[in-house]
């Protein structure tokens, strides 16, 4: 009997490997969850820094442009890999059976996936930052010129 779709039994060493590769993909995830993190919290105590001692338009536009391009990157990588720890975990599902029945178990009812916290890391966090960055470019505006 397959435990792929498509692939013929898997041994042991496989499954161990496939495991080992799921682990280092949501390790790495959360990795880089934590640095874009810290360079966001890094930038913003940069503008709150340059906006105490000289609240220039012509330094604070540009550099919440920019902060908020490095935050729609970080949105982009961390949706792109979510999607890909998915699929891998599909695939420790289905070769390790008793861990697809653990996350069954554990799951909220409408929920497939045992990582279901990442989602909202993946999507929200960016998306509170970019909010963040779209409010302070505003702000500098109307402060600027209202």
């Amino acid at each position: 009997m397959s435990l792929l779709i498509n692939q013929p039994e898997i041994r042991p060493d496989e499954i161990n490997r496939l495991w080992q590769h799921g682990m280092h993909e949501e390790r790495l995830f959360h990795d880089r969850l934590n640095y874009f993190s810290a360079m966001q919290i890094g930038l913003l105590g940069v503008f709150a820094i340059l906006y105490n001692k000289e609240p220039s338009p012509g330094v604070f536009f540009p550099l919440t442009g920019v902060a908020l391009a490095f935050t729609l990157l970080w949105l982009a990588v961390q949706i792109r890999h979510w999607r890909y720890c998915a699929h891998v975990n599909e695939q420790i599902k289905r070769a390790v059976p008793e861990y697809g029945r653990t996350l069954a178990a554990f799951a909220a009812p409408g929920r497939t996936d045992g990582f279901a916290i990442s989602r909202p890391l993946a999507f929200v966090v960016p998306l509170l930052f970019a909010t963040t960055w779209v409010s302070l470019f505003a702000w500098v505006l109307l402060r600027a010129w209202g």
